[in-house]
């Protein structure tokens, strides 16, 4: 074969197909700056691009997880949605950030793994350098684990802060209705944060449940029956009031 027919072979053969998936791990992360999609998953989704032009891949289909954990496949609609696909649909690469975008556990990134190499499918991400090589998969199996770790040491650090915060009489999360969230600051000047009664609502609370015992109200009916007694949220910065 002559080299003007192998070009010409090479440019008559069909361009490979990829598909990308793209993740945030927090609603926060999906919207920031007030954009729809905040500024991660547009990243993502550029450099993902780039890399399938880099392989000469049309990009048939994006998988976009806004606000969803990596710790399990399960609960991820899209990536579920994606390994569907490639098993419906024919597809060379598979696309990601990174690794982690994809698993933060060792046996979810064993079996999405699975899944698309069964599927004939590639995976590719665009800031490591995995391939199917032996180099390349030590390398893939390191991340896989570093992320596990990541996601597991993350967790443990994030409960035993929130433990030593209750242990020193300060509140953990969002005070729910009836109460409102109150720095305090102590004799040594440090601030805590805490809860007190709401006066403006806690009263109302008060009424609900010695309403609901009695029997003959439902969560509906209590609802509206709070909503004509005057209770309304508590405003924050976004939202009002109502």
């Amino acid at each position: 074969m002559t080299v003007d027919t192998a070009q010409a072979a090479l440019a008559d053969s069909p361009r490979k197909t990829a598909v990308i998936y793209l993740r945030v791990s927090t609603a926060d992360q999906a919207t920031r700056g007030g954009r729809d999609e905040g500024f991660s998953i547009p990243a993502q989704r550029d450099a993902n691009t780039r890399k399938a032009d880099s392989l000469d891949a049309d990009v048939v289909e994006e998988f976009v997880e806004a606000g969803e954990s990596g710790t399990s496949m399960t609960k991820r609609p899209e990536l579920q949605r994606m390994l569907a696909y490639v098993r419906e649909h024919h597809v060379d690469y598979c696309i990601v950030h990174k690794l982690d975008r994809l698993a933060r556990s060792r046996a979810d990134d064993v079996a999405i793994h699975f899944a698309l190499t069964q599927a004939g499918v590639t995976l590719v991400s665009t800031s490591e350098n995995i391939d199917e090589t032996p180099s390349g998969m030590l390398m893939h199996g390191s991340r896989s684990s570093i992320a596990e770790f990541y996601s597991r040491n993350l967790a443990n650090e994030v409960t035993k802060g929130l433990v030593q915060k209750a242990s020193l009489g300060g509140t953990v999360a969002r005070a729910p209705l009836g109460y409102k969230n109150v720095h305090v600051t102590d004799d040594l000047g440090r601030v805590n944060r805490t809860v007190e009664i709401d006066d403006d609502r806690a009263h109302h609370i008060t009424w609900a449940f010695y309403r609901y015992a009695e029997g003959d109200s439902t969560l509906s009916t209590l609802r509206d029956e709070l909503t004509d007694r005057g209770l309304t949220t508590r405003a924050t910065p976004k939202w009002p009031s109502k």
